[in-house]
């Protein structure tokens, strides 16, 4: 881990050039870096410095992030009598790398302004990034900027059209329990949706069965009753016709208790489809074979 400071005077009207200490924290800094943004805001005095590392604890721990750091950031504003500081760390995330930017006032020691970036790797994006985030609290931007991190990434995620979505995932389980799960590459999770459902499915007929059979049997003891003329037969045919109509009443509630457990999985299924259906990335990569400008190279 490297790191490294630089003075840059800005002019903000006037007469008043007020100055910024910019410090950077970088996990893979570009050998470039400074010398590139020397070069990129050429009315800059830059200077360089390692700061402390008590600085780069992270802010959020603190009780109060915009003003944790009031005595280091007065004290940093009166060695290198400096009007603002602006702390720059870039954490390298696999593909990913994150940039974040603070930015304090040396009078009153407070942080005016945070930046967190989350973005993919791009070739000479780090440096990039820096040059975009440096540039918009110096009011100074250059297009040729903007326009290469356009060339690489999506400008408006929102408007892409994924093939496979989470709601696609969702609304195909509710058709069919499993399938939503296989739409997403999750077939284990797809076979036992499908094989639970299919279970309450053939329970509920099971108990279908015997409920028919019941009812079936109670109809046909009632005749037998009413057809008797012995006593004995009145007594079989109604305790027979009794025997029929509670397990009618059981395998009745059997499957309206069943159905609705398969129901309510039937929803759990779909829902659960929703949650691991398939993601798109945060960002999207235009042209993976893509090769910059033959400027941006030469840097």
């Amino acid at each position: 881990m490297t790191t490294g400071l630089f003075c840059c005077s800005l002019l903000h009207g006037g007469d008043a050039v007020p100055t910024l200490l910019v410090m950077n924290h970088i996990g893979s800094e570009p050998t470039d870096l400074y010398s590139n943004l020397s070069a990129d805001f050429s009315s800059g005095n830059f200077k360089f410095n390692a700061p402390e590392d008590t600085f780069f604890s992270s802010i959020d721990s603190l009780e109060n992030p915009a003003s944790g750091r009031m005595k280091m950031v007065r004290a940093l504003g009166n060695e290198f009598d400096a009007d603002y500081v602006l702390f720059n760390q870039i954490i390298d995330d696999s593909s990913r790398f994150i940039l974040e930017g603070q930015m304090y006032n040396t009078r009153s020691g407070g942080m005016i302004r945070r930046k967190i970036l989350d973005v993919t790797n791009y070739y000479k994006g780090q440096m990039n990034e820096m040059r975009l985030w440096v540039g918009e609290i110096l009011n100074t931007m250059n297009k040729d900027w903007v326009e290469y991190r356009q060339m690489i990434l999506f400008p408006d995620p929102e408007t892409i059209v994924h093939d496979k979505t989470p709601e696609g995932a969702m609304v195909r389980s509710f058709a069919v329990p499993g399938w939503g799960q296989i739409y997403s590459g999750k077939d284990i999770s797809a076979m036992a949706w499908f094989g639970l459902e299919s279970f309450l499915a053939t329970t509920i007929l099971v108990f279908y069965s015997e409920y028919d059979k019941a009812r079936k049997a109670f109809n046909d003891n009632t005749i037998l009753y009413e057809a008797s003329s012995e006593q004995y037969e009145f007594d079989f045919y109604r305790v027979e016709s009794e025997k029929a109509w509670q397990k009618h009443k059981d395998y009745n509630n059997y499957m309206i208790y069943t159905a609705a457990t398969a129901g309510t999985f039937w929803i759990i299924n779909s829902i659960h489809a929703y949650i691991v259906g398939p993601r798109p990335k945060k960002d999207i990569i235009q042209k993976w074979d893509f090769i910059p400008p033959e400027k941006f190279q030469e840097e």
